[in-house]
C-alpha cells in the first residue's frame, strides 16, 4: 500500500478550488466563500464548538464580515448550513468515486454465483 501524499492532495484541491480550506457556492448571483468544515484548523474548529446558534455558526463558515454582506444581499443562516451540507455531501460522493478498491455490494454478490 502507498502513502498519501497530502501536500500533492492540497496543492490539487487549491489550483481546483482556489483555497485548500475554503469552498464557493453561489447564493443571490454572488459568489461566497465558506471554510471547509474539514479543513478548518484545530483553533477554527474550537471555537466553532462553542457556537450556539445558527446564526453564529453561519457567521463563523462565512466569516463576520462576509456574512453582514451575505444577509445584506438576503440570504440567512439556514443557506449556509444548506451549503454546508450539500458541499459535504459532494465531497462524499466525490471520494466514494475515488476508491477503485472499494466494491459494492451488488458487485459482491454477482462474483458468488
Amino acid at each position: 500500500m502507498s502513502d498519501i501524499d497530502m501536500d500533492a492532495l492540497l496543492a490539487q484541491r487549491e489550483e481546483a478550488t482556489g483555497s485548500a480550506d475554503t469552498f464557493a457556492f453561489t447564493f443571490a448571483g454572488q459568489r461566497w466563500f465558506a471554510k471547509d468544515p474539514i479543513m478548518g484548523d484545530d483553533e477554527w474548529k474550537d471555537e466553532l464548538a462553542e457556537l450556539m446558534t445558527d446564526v453564529d455558526v453561519a457567521e463563523h463558515y462565512l466569516g463576520a464580515e462576509q456574512y453582514e454582506k451575505f444577509v445584506a444581499a438576503g440570504g440567512r443562516a439556514g443557506i449556509v448550513h444548506l451549503a454546508i451540507r450539500e458541499y459535504v455531501k459532494t465531497q462524499q460522493a466525490e471520494d466514494s468515486q475515488g476508491r477503485p478498491t472499494r466494491r459494492s455490494v451488488s458487485s459482491a454478490k454477482r462474483r458468488k454465483r
